[in-house]
């Protein structure tokens, strides 16, 4: 198994490329990283075939909040925001409005 995601949905989201943690892209450790300006900024790593994943947002580099994830299926973009799936059930969504926000489901 691993995370179903669309790369695009989550391209126009985070408005940059996927960094491969192991310098190989196929190997499916990504990270992806945004940060706006008020300086809130959002990373998040994924391991797409051990299906993990790890959230962490900061303001000004104080943490607001952090998050590890394991049995992650799908990854979906909701608007201005996407939302993490374990098992069959949306867990998080991380906002990408005017201000980012995160939000326990």
């Amino acid at each position: 198994m691993f995370i179903k995601y669309d790369e695009y949905d989550l391209l126009g989201l985070f408005q940059s490329e996927p960094v491969s943690i192991t310098g190989n892209i196929d190997d499916g450790e990504l990270l992806y990283t945004y940060k706006d300006e008020t300086n809130f900024k959002v990373i998040l790593t994924l391991d797409v075939y051990k299906q993990t994943s790890s959230l962490s947002i900061t303001f000004n580099d104080s943490i607001v909040f952090t998050g590890d994830f394991n049995n992650v299926t799908n990854i979906k973009k909701d608007d201005k925001a996407f939302l993490i799936y374990v098992g069959e059930e949306a867990r998080i969504k991380v906002k990408f409005y005017k201000q980012i926000g995160v939000e326990l489901l």
